[in-house]
């Protein structure tokens, strides 16, 4: 593995050729003032019809600003890449964008890491820019692309985005008739069907469009059966050209099996089938999900804009799953000592954001409210479950005895209230130099009936992004934010609420006339009170981390019929300062250990991803890609390292008329590799060979 210092010269050697190609003088613009920022606007066009290269953003401004014009590296995911390769949810989509590593929580979740930070309590998921509860599976069977703003964005989207937030932007409905249906199968007996119907009335003002998804599967491990149901009715109105309401209602239906993975021997993976499971009789995740939301926007005049949106999620989360805890030595063989995991969770929330849009020639102004009030009432029993053999386990009855922990469980009924105004506005301060300033301030009110916990937080989340754009293929940016999330609602008592701040500096550089894009981003993230997970999953300490990166991508079409995305990131993370609880096998049971230095889970230091496609003449698309992850600590204790690993995935479809059929081949090569598992004890083993088939019909 290189190391560190040469990793960060062939950063920023790979920087410097991308900015210095000959296709970048070519492209380069040495116009006047004038012509330059005319010209930057107009290839808006362009830029919508360059494969892989979105012409804008919302996720920054919640207003739409051109990706030149946004003081920070948005990654951005189009429903055509989602497609070529078989995208199921946010985490297979955000493998394409630099920085974030993804993982699952236990097979039952997505769970990502994002410049070095876990997503699970640093980051938030918006689906149309409305908050979603934790944790699930983010479906993308009606997606039409995804966006994630790295770094702090409390200032539009208040407590816990400490290190960025993530928007599903959903399929509405549109103005005129179709329908597409389709129809999968594939690896591990998994068989989907999926379809997407819109219809209109005549002269389109009324129109209605729903997307539904059934998935069963068998999993690549044993006893991991898998089944989803989801549905996404819509409906719009659009009476005349200044009002439009919006309805949207979402049903999902999710069961999973937990993993609990395969235990870590002497700092490498068991030598064991590797799919071989350890899970108890008893494990099972099923979620329900409910959502609905209305948006509605008038244009008052003009200049001005009056936005609405009501929205209501709620989340029933019935799960129990074995964690691997550690190995008893037996001879030749070892006993694999498990918990149980009991939870009964049901969170819900309902909030409405009012907002005003208002644009003159050098001002584009977005101010807004958001009130929302979220429970969470939930109940957690934590239990011994048998030991099981590590080479020969047996099978166990269908509900083997469990023993609680004393101590381990808890139980909370929680209400948070959250009153927050927020103003964000973009300057043009000239023809070169544009300004995005930023702020909300959050009052956020905690009460838990069942500890008697209360909490009242009042914090202020600012943000300052400058544009320079010396022509009309490059620009450089400089932006500096700071965000804060409240103490989690299972933590009682008193707590500070965690702290993140960045400086992220850029440059980006068009090519080709605006069909290839570049950006390069180097990054200082750090966070303060860091509310760290102990060995039940919920018990909190405090830390502090830092992390230091650079972020390159480069996408869009790279000559006739071929088209191309590339994201490399390199980052270095650190926990500096880190106490964590610990158990013993004898008196006292439990000791704190100093983990200051360290480096956090599942934070690689190099991330590598690349995917090409190429059309050809009578509907023929071929497509491959590559995704390399270094090597990775499974704990904070850097005790066991997984090492690299890269996968090749490919994609081969046909269309002929109404009809397109695709094969998607994932990990070509075989390779063998491991994923998250729980803690430093064990881990899951990835997938191997595998493929899948869909056939589509439209019209």
């Amino acid at each position: 593995m290189m190391g560190g210092e040469a990793s960060r010269t062939g950063a920023w050697l790979l920087a410097a050729a991308l900015l210095a190609s000959p296709a970048a003088s070519a492209a380069e613009d040495t116009a006047g003032e004038s012509e330059a920022a005319a010209t930057i606007e107009a290839r808006l066009e362009v830029e919508d019809s360059a494969p892989y290269v979105p012409a804008s953003n919302t996720i920054a401004a919640k207003l739409p600003i051109e990706q030149v014009w946004t003081p920070a590296n948005i990654g951005a995911v189009d429903s055509r890449l989602l497609a070529e390769q078989h995208a199921a949810t946010v985490g297979d989509a955000l493998e394409n964008v630099s920085g974030v590593q993804v993982q699952t929580g236990s097979g039952v979740f997505d769970y990502l890491v994002v410049r070095g930070f876990d997503w699970l309590s640093s980051g938030v998921v918006l689906l149309d820019g409305a908050p979603e509860p934790e944790s699930t599976f983010y479906q993308l069977y009606d997606a039409e692309r995804v966006e994630i703003l790295k770094g702090p964005a409390g200032f539009l989207y208040g407590g816990s985005p400490l290190a960025g937030v993530v928007n599903v932007v959903r399929k509405q409905p549109v103005p005129h008739d179709f329908a597409t249906f389709g129809l999968g199968a594939g690896s591990f007996a998994t068989a989907e069907a999926r379809f997407d119907v819109n219809a209109a009335s005549d002269g389109g003002a009324a129109s209605f469009r729903v997307n539904g998804q059934r998935r069963t599967s068998e999993g690549y491990r044993d006893g991991r059966d898998q089944e989803l149901a989801a549905l996404h009715p819509g409906f719009a109105w659009r009476p005349d050209e200044r009002r439009s309401l919006t309805v949207n209602l979402d049903f999902v239906r999710a069961d999973y099996r937990p993993d609990a993975g395969i235990p870590v021997v002497d700092g490498r993976l068991a030598a064991v089938d590797r799919r071989r499971s350890y899970a108890s009789p008893l494990d099972d995740s099923r979620q329900e999900i409910t959502r609905l939301q209305v948006d509605y926007e008038a244009r008052l005049g003009d200049r001005l804009t009056l936005r609405d949106k009501l929205y209501t999620r709620e989340l029933d989360w019935r799960t129990r799953g074995t964690l691997i805890s550690g190995l008893v030595p037996l001879g030749d063989d070892s006993l694999v000592v498990r918990t149980l995991l009991d939870l009964d969770d049901r969170q819900t929330f309902v909030g409405n954001q009012l907002e005003l849009a208002w644009h003159s020639d050098r001002h584009r102004l977005l101010a807004g409210l958001e009130a929302r009030r979220a429970t969470d009432d939930f109940a957690l029993a934590v239990g011994l479950l048998p030991p099981i053999s590590l080479l020969e386990p047996v099978t166990e009855p269908a509900a083997p005895p469990v023993l609680p922990i004393p101590g381990q469980s808890s139980s909370g009924d929680t209400t948070t209230s959250v009153l927050a105004p927020y103003v964000v506005d973009q300057i043009t301060l000239s023809d070169r130099f544009r300004l995005l300033v930023g702020a909300r301030f959050d009052a956020i009110d905690f009460d838990d009936r069942v500890t008697g916990t209360a909490r009242s937080d009042r914090e202020l989340s600012p943000m300052a992004g400058l544009v320079f754009a010396p022509t009309a293929r490059t620009s450089l940016y400089a932006s500096a934010g700071r965000s804060f999330a409240p103490a989690s609602a299972r933590v009682a008592g008193e707590r500070e609420p965690e702290e993140s701040r960045q400086l992220e500096l850029g440059l980006r550089r068009g090519f080709a006339g605006g069909k290839l894009n570049g950006v390069v981003a180097v990054y200082r993230l750090e966070r303060d009170n860091i509310a760290i997970p102990d060995d039940n999953g919920f018990t909190q300490q405090a830390g502090d981390q830092r992390s230091r990166g650079v972020e390159l991508e480069l996408g869009g079409q790279l000559g006739r019929n071929l088209s191309g995305t590339f994201s490399y990131a390199y980052s270095r993370a650190e926990l500096t300062r880190f106490a964590e609880l610990v158990g013993l096998p004898e008196p006292p049971f439990f000791a704190v250990l100093d983990r200051s230095g360290n480096t956090p889970a599942f934070a690689p230091e190099h991330l590598f991803n690349a995917w090409v496609s190429r059309d050809f003449a009578g509907g023929l698309q071929l497509a491959a890609g590559l995704r390399w992850v270094d090597s990775q600590f499974i704990a904070e204790d850097n005790a066991t390292e997984i090492g690299s690993y890269a996968l090749v995935d490919a994609t081969a479809s046909y269309g002929l008329r109404s009809w397109r059929l695709s094969l998607h081949l994932e990990n070509v090569t075989d390779e063998e590799y491991e994923t998250r598992g729980f803690g430093s004890f064990s881990v899951i083993p990835g997938e191997p060979l595998s493929a899948s088939l869909r056939i589509e019909y439209r019209r």
